[in-house]
């Protein structure tokens, strides 16, 4: 199976503010396993750096913490897909749903990819249900 992960699902499996999406953790285990495939949008990484890095100026992370989840994070097994070709459909997602252009990344990645939406984001998953992407 193929699976896109959105920023907010990454994290809850690392940073317990939630509840860890149905699904996620068995999906990740057969990743690892080399059973499903996990990807991405590449703006991910700049979304997790950036959440982990406010959770250390709040004091929930320590800096040390702070970098090996970063690096923990840049490990995952998961492919990173360029924007150039999902940015004209997610941008017109955006307008269209209300969605940002960066959640729109995943769920167009997701529609594009015939692939399960795992995310935490409940704005994202309504979003997913009315556009026909599986959650």
């Amino acid at each position: 199976m193929i699976g896109v992960i959105d920023t907010s699902a990454l994290l809850r499996l690392y940073i317990p503010d939630g509840p860890i999406p149905d699904g996620l953790e068995a999906f990740m285990r057969a990743v690892e396993y080399g059973e499903n495939v996990a990807i991405a949008p590449e703006l991910m990484l700049a979304e997790a750096g950036n959440v982990v890095s406010k959770k250390h100026r709040q004091g929930v992370l320590s800096a040390e913490e702070m970098n090996e989840l970063v690096g923990l994070i840049s490990r995952m097994p998961v492919r990173y897909i360029s924007h150039r070709k999902l940015i004209v459909p997610a941008v017109d997602l955006a307008v269209d749903s209300g969605l940002t252009v960066y959640d729109a990344l995943f769920l167009v990645l997701a529609r594009q990819k015939s692939a399960r939406l795992f995310t935490a984001d409940m704005r994202l998953q309504k979003a997913a249900k009315k556009y026909g992407a599986r959650i």
